[in-house]
């Protein structure tokens, strides 16, 4: 009787603390889709990204920040300082280009900048014309610069809270464009081409009736390389980066006190090289990151490690991906919690039967 009472005795504060192995995980780690924690994980560039259909451009802007996009744009008009009949802009003729519309991004005093010019100066061509409607404009931007800006102006430039949508008429040897200032948060702006004949407006008179043959985008990559872009279909202009996670590992087990590695597969979608900053976020919070520069097409992997003290749900989030798992307490060669306690009852009552026997 007295045996029976001890093994019961055992048996029932062996299930009331639990019999977990040391070291061993509660589940597997699973995908979640936790839309706040992978937001604050999101890949950061410092560029901007340019996408069309299935391609992904990494957009590096122009600029240091300590000149406005106006003064850069340097628009000039018979009433401007300096002054001049062409009706054009003189600052950004190192990106102009015959029968060519160009759009580059420029980091000047005011902000950051989307800016867009047609044609060139003094150049080879027989003007032209162009319509472009920007939706999703950051509702606390502005068109800083309007070229053409004059009474009686061909150009037609109608704006509402986030949209745009602006034709231009250009004549030979003169260019035309526009600059938007407020794109230092997050955003995707959206631009709709319609050139030559598909503009709003079009002049068949001589010098007014070339052909854009070329729509660009350029990016201050020490080269201020040109990528062409289909001249009828949209683009989206956006915040972020063209490199994702496309894999997430974490250690099968996590115990509370010991190491826990972590490891983030990053490819380059793009179609160039891009530099960005990766964020590991536990629970919402940035534990530690990785800036790593890659080429068009490259895959590298980053890790970490880190010690979580409390046991608990954990989420780990790297990019769009993120992982839940389970810390459990004690670590390898730790006791178990309370064993001490049912360790010592056994021993009483192994110390009251031998007792008895005597």
């Amino acid at each position: 009787m007295t045996l029976l009472l001890v093994a019961t005795t055992v048996g029932v504060l062996l299930g009331s603390v639990g019999l977990v192995t040391a070291g061993s995980i509660v589940g597997d780690p699973v995908t979640t889709q936790n839309s706040s924690i992978t937001q604050v994980a999101q890949i950061q560039s410092d560029g901007v990204t340019v996408e069309q259909g299935d391609r992904c451009l990494p957009v590096t802007p122009f600029g240091d920040g300590s000149r406005s996009v106006a003064d850069y744009y340097d628009y000039r008009t018979p009433n401007t300082t300096p002054s001049s009949y062409t009706y054009s802009s003189y600052g950004t003729t190192q990106f102009q280009a015959d029968d060519t519309s160009t759009l580059f991004v420029y980091d000047g005093a005011g902000g950051r900048s989307l800016v867009v010019v047609h044609d060139r100066l003094d150049g080879d061509t027989d003007g032209g014309s162009a319509t472009m409607a920007f939706d999703d404009l950051p509702i606390d931007g502005e068109w800083t610069v309007e070229d053409d800006a004059y009474d009686g102006r061909d150009d037609v430039f109608t704006h509402r809270e986030t949209s745009s949508r602006i034709t231009w008429v250009w004549t030979e040897g003169r260019s035309d464009g526009a600059a938007f200032t407020g794109l230092d948060g997050s955003f995707a702006v959206t631009v709709t081409p319609a050139f030559n004949e598909d503009a709003d407006e079009r002049y068949t008179d001589g010098g007014y009736d070339g052909q854009v043959t070329d729509w660009q985008v350029v990016t201050n990559d020490g080269n201020a390389t040109r990528t062409s872009l289909a001249l009828d279909d949209p683009i989206t202009v956006r915040s972020g980066a063209c490199s994702t996670v496309t894999e997430l590992d974490v250690d099968d087990a996590a115990d509370a006190g010991e190491p826990v590695s972590l490891r983030a597969t990053v490819t380059n979608d793009g179609d160039g090289s891009e530099t960005v900053t990766v964020p590991f976020v536990v629970d919402g919070d940035v534990v530690d990151e990785r800036t790593v520069t890659l080429a068009a097409g490259e895959t590298t992997t980053i890790s970490t490690s880190l010690t979580l003290d409390e046991p608990g749900t954990r989420t780990v989030a790297v990019g769009d991906r993120d992982v839940t798992f389970d810390v459990v307490a004690g670590g390898p060669g730790a006791s178990l919690p309370g064993f001490g306690v049912v360790a010592g009852l056994a021993a009483f009552a192994v110390a009251v039967l031998a007792a008895r026997r005597r």
